[in-house]
């Protein structure tokens, strides 16, 4: 069951991220502009968005390993596309298609750590940790080494082979058994109920803004990188997200920090953190490792508490939170992608940070209101 949960989150945040280094390769292959890259960054997110709260449906009705079986050989085929699609238009339907595929995978590994929230959630974060870095890291070193066809055409080959094991997984019933509802509520009624806790509701909104810091963050770093007076290349972009593997400890041992502190204490100094990370960022005579680490870590261990909420949930099945969640998560990130190209093109990284603020600025009102009302 561990090797399955981390499979389910590595292997879809491993799809997620794929374009946020590869500007190079966007504008010479193409045309794309700065505001273009984000948009493509932001078609998978958007994706993800609108399919979340149906995919917690159907994923209730199934069997999570049918789930992620079919939905890593969707994803196989459609990196397949990927490597051969010439067209801008072409490249952002794949990307949307992509990104509708991802909420089944997330809900059907969520069904599978809401079994044991307190052994599973630290490897599901850690997957998604795994993954996102992989996200960026794979297709930079691939497509500039292997040439864009080649690389996305491995990227197609790595989802078979996710496909194969959690496939040997079901043979041998390494997955829980009972683990699908035959009879989950209607839509209607799950909205209500999804709807209607106050805890889920500031888990929503804290997945929003989550995702919106860390899209807008890493879309702007990759832009930022890439022009003069830096010129990174797409490989070396890729490696800066190396920094990020460092947060596995902090997540990991998240649960000795959440034993000495509130939720609501925790979650304010990581924001602290996140902002002393940015600061390090806007540094020009500090290494942007240093900064993406502090970043990682701050942001990462705070999905550990959004994601412990939704897998503890009583009141609505996880499942089912776990989409609306996703739709909030994603649609977070999804903007913030779409704003960091427009907002660096237009203002540079003062613009970028003037975003974040305001947006968790909001974000942190609302919490507060829902919190005491």
């Amino acid at each position: 069951m561990r090797t399955a949960v981390m499979i389910g989150s590595l292997g879809a945040f491993f799809n997620l991220y794929q374009l946020q280094a590869l500007f190079p390769q966007l504008s010479h292959r193409f045309e794309s502009t700065i505001a273009d890259a984000g948009w493509l960054t932001m078609a998978s997110l958007l994706g993800m968005t609108v399919v979340a709260p149906i995919a917690a449906i159907i994923t209730r009705r199934t069997k999570p390993s049918a789930v992620l079986v079919t939905g890593f050989l969707t994803l196989g085929v459609l990196n397949a596309l990927i490597a051969f699609t010439t067209s801008h238009a072409g490249l952002f339907f794949l990307r949307l298609v992509q990104g509708a595929a991802l909420p089944f995978l997330l809900t059907a590994t969520m069904t599978l750590v809401s079994g044991n929230p307190l052994r599973f959630v630290p490897l599901y974060v850690a997957g998604t940790i795994l993954g996102s870095t992989l996200s960026r890291l794979y297709p930079a070193w691939s497509v500039d080494t292997l040439g864009w066809e080649s690389g996305f055409l491995g990227a197609a080959g790595l989802m078979a082979l996710a496909a194969a094991v959690l496939n040997h997984l079901s043979r041998i019933n390494v997955f829980a058994p009972g683990t699908g509802d035959l009879h989950p509520p209607s839509l209607g009624a799950s909205v209500r109920f999804a709807m209607s806790d106050r805890t889920l509701l500031i888990a929503y909104l804290s997945g929003f803004a989550l995702l919106f810091t860390q899209s807008t963050v890493f879309t702007a770093l990759g832009l930022w990188l890439s022009q003069p007076p830096h010129a990174w290349t797409s490989e070396r972009i890729g490696t800066l997200y190396l920094a990020c593997l460092p947060a596995l400890f902090f997540v990991l041992s998240a649960h000795v920090l959440r034993r000495r502190l509130s939720e609501t204490t925790l979650a304010s100094l990581l924001i602290l953190l996140s902002w002393l990370a940015l600061w390090v960022l806007a540094t020009r005579n500090t290494s942007p490792y240093i900064g993406v680490g502090l970043f990682a870590t701050a942001t990462y261990v705070f999905q550990t508490i959004t994601t412990r909420i939704l897998s503890t949930s009583v009141s609505v099945p996880p499942s089912v939170a776990t989409g609306y969640y996703l739709s909030f998560y994603y649609l977070g990130g999804a903007i913030g992608a779409t704003l960091a190209g427009y907002s660096f093109s237009a203002w540079g990284w003062q613009g970028v940070l003037a975003c974040l603020a305001t947006l968790q600025a909001l974000g942190l009102y609302l919490c507060i209101w829902l919190k005491h009302r």
